[in-house]
């Protein structure tokens, strides 16, 4: 059904780019130089080149931003950024001479607020023993007098409540005056401001619940294991699940792969950039914009021999397609091939001078499900080519689509330019 899904998302942008929308970038005049892409980049795409491929990166493990409160003071830190840690070190201790001032007042306020009931009982005895003997005429003014004396009670039992819940609360925090790293890793930041983000996933509290003041303070990554994380959007969320195989495919060589299973998709934490981690996707001849906000995923890989922190990559589905027969020739999606009046096939390709030219090229079989097509002659892995539309001619100027710039944008989120096929939302 995901394929299936693919195909009918993927048939929607052909129909939509034939007849000359645009995602994000204005159509090109005729004097404009054409992009053109690597086909060894388009043979290597999933469904149509669309949704089955996504930009990666290689990262390193788990994070954990831990968060001191912000109404105490730290008395020491015993780590700095770089630092290796255990999980269970400790990374600092909060003051505890001031927390026990603190304490103290607190005792003092609450004996206080005791005192000022046994005055005011004290008082109403009195008030109640003149009153007896008052003239009728004067005992209204003693009875408002002793319902003063027991407003005075309720307030003094109120605030001493309250007391009793910040000296428990206070207690509480002494008894963890040392916050201790959860797990092993390196010290990447240590923030003696306390305004540094803090994930929701933190191991400390999290997120904004209304009564939490504590910030982030320190951050530990696990340095030790590495993982891949790509992001998604609303568009092609259909097509990843959390536990589904995956493949990451090295793109300097594509016959380097490595396997895993997709961990989380973190749909509490879309990407930040300047548009607030939205995507705006417009159509020539409409204003409308659309937004698509875009998530990050991590796959747990199951073994990461070869691969660098930092690394560009490649993630896909593992559909077990690796098995099957390789193609003669690349497997180039359909909607880059166009045909002559007798039915000939061809495509416009840079002649490796930075201009277009029409090639001929001889087709193999198609694969139905992934609308892609063998080229058995004409065309190598290392040849670029055009998406055919209206206006193409040979010697027009050819410019080279550079994924690097397309995939660093992709992963930090960055939003504009031309989305090529199969670059990945």
């Amino acid at each position: 059904m995901k394929r299936a899904a693919a195909a009918v998302l993927a048939g929607g942008l052909i129909l939509c780019l034939l007849a000359g929308c645009e995602l994000g970038g204005n159509k090109s005049a005729p004097g404009d130089a054409v992009s053109v892409q690597k086909v060894s980049d388009l043979a290597a795409m999933g469904p149509v080149g669309l949704a089955d491929r996504y930009a990666g990166k290689v990262v390193a493990g788990q994070t954990a931003d831990v968060k001191r409160d912000s109404n105490k003071s730290v008395q020491e830190t015993y780590v700095e950024v770089g630092d290796m840690v255990k999980e269970g070190d400790p990374l600092f201790t909060y003051d505890m001479e001031k927390m026990q001032l603190d304490l103290e007042k607190l005792y003092l306020d609450k004996e206080g607020y005791e005192n000022t009931i046994a005055a005011a009982n004290n008082s109403i005895a009195e008030l109640e023993k003149e009153r007896d003997k008052a003239k009728e005429g004067d005992k209204l003014s003693y009875t408002l007098e002793i319902d003063s004396r027991k407003a005075e009670i309720r307030e003094a039992q109120y605030n001493i409540s309250m007391k009793e819940r910040d000296i428990a609360s206070m207690e509480a925090s002494m008894e963890d005056a040392v916050v201790y790293s959860p797990i092993a890793g390196r010290v990447m930041t240590v923030d003696e401001t306390g305004s540094s983000y803090v994930d929701p996933y933190s191991y400390y509290g999290g997120g904004d619940n209304g009564g939490d003041t504590s910030v982030g303070f320190i951050t530990v990554t696990d340095v030790t294991r590495l993982r891949v994380q790509g992001n998604i959007n609303e568009m092609n969320a259909y097509a990843l699940t959390e536990g589904m195989p995956m493949r990451i495919r090295s793109r300097v060589d594509a016959e380097q792969t490595w396997t895993g299973s997709l961990s989380m998709i973190d749909w509490e934490n879309p990407v930040k950039n300047d548009n607030n981690g939205m995507v705006y996707i417009s159509s020539s001849g409409s204003d409308e914009m659309t937004q698509s906000s875009k998530y990050p995923f991590y796959i747990e890989l199951d073994s990461t021999d070869g691969l660098i922190l930092g690394q560009h990559v490649y993630i896909e589905p593992d559909n077990g397609e690796e098995e099957e027969t390789e193609p003669a020739g690349p497997m180039l999606p359909m909607y880059f091939i166009a045909y002559e009046e007798d039915g000939s096939a061809y495509v416009w390709a840079d002649n490796g001078k930075g201009k277009l030219e029409k090639r001929a090229v001889t087709l193999g079989e198609t694969d139905e499900m992934t609308g892609a097509c063998e080229i058995v002659e004409g065309l190598s892995e290392d040849d670029y080519i055009a998406m055919p539309e209206e206006g193409l001619e040979e010697g027009r100027a050819a410019e080279k689509y550079d994924p690097e710039a397309a995939e660093e944008a992709a992963m930090t989120g960055e939003a504009g330019g031309e989305m090529m096929a199969g670059a990945g939302f």
